[in-house]
């Protein structure tokens, strides 16, 4: 229930008419010139999620940190933002997360954990409207996400995207569009990959093993 009401938090945060977190993408995106758009960071409350007590290190591999959408007008870093949003769920899924280095390999240094879990990719696409034929703007947002062993032996992997479209009208900000359906799609996918976690048998099993493990003498 407590990751269900997670999921449920992301959804609430990403909704359009969400007046206070509209006002403040108004107000960067009026700030901000041709170039690269922020996106809004993660929301200060980390979401709620029933902590498997387990010390666990985190990895954010160079093909989850660097995928940019870059288009005529604006350059837009998924990935980092990505990479903000899962250091929250993260911190919320495990009582004690340990960033790694995702160079040298993580598996020199993962001594002393109980698992490791690694965002391996974040995948992106964005086709903007053709106001002519009034097509949908489309934006898709992808993750894989594994959880291993210390020694590296995979315990389960997860893939969860999300998509949007968007028929936009010609009096609408460009900009505000897809900053927005942009926010909403990284929020459904992390909830997705959230409800998954969640509901993993073998999550579920390594985290018995992790306790069982706390507490023989």
């Amino acid at each position: 229930m407590e990751l269900i009401e997670s999921a449920r938090f992301y959804r609430a945060l990403s909704l359009p008419f969400r007046k206070w977190r509209g006002c403040a993408a108004l107000m960067a995106l009026a700030l901000a010139a041709c170039g690269t758009v922020p996106l809004t960071p993660p929301p200060e409350d980390p979401p709620i999620f029933q902590r498997i007590d387990a010390r666990v290190g985190v990895v954010y591999a160079s093909a989850a940190r660097t995928p940019v959408l870059v288009n005529p007008i604006m350059r837009i870093e998924v990935g980092k933002a990505s990479v903000a949003r899962f250091e929250q769920v993260f911190a919320s899924m495990f009582t004690q997360p340990v960033e790694l280095p995702d160079w040298p390999p993580w598996r020199e240094s993962s001594t002393g954990l109980d698992g490791v879990i690694v965002l391996e990719q974040t995948d992106a696409e964005l086709l903007l409207t053709d106001t002519a034929n009034r097509d949908h703007d489309f934006v898709r947002i992808a993750y894989r996400v594994c959880l291993y062993e210390p020694g590296g032996i995979e315990i389960r992997c997860w893939t969860a995207s999300a998509q949007q479209r968007h028929q936009r009208r010609f009096t609408e900000s460009l900009k505000d569009c897809v900053i927005q359906e942009i926010e909403i799609t990284m929020r459904e996918a992390i909830a997705r990959f959230m409800m998954e976690a969640e509901n993993d048998s073998a999550l579920k099993d390594w985290s018995a093993r992790i306790s069982r493990q706390r507490t023989s003498p």
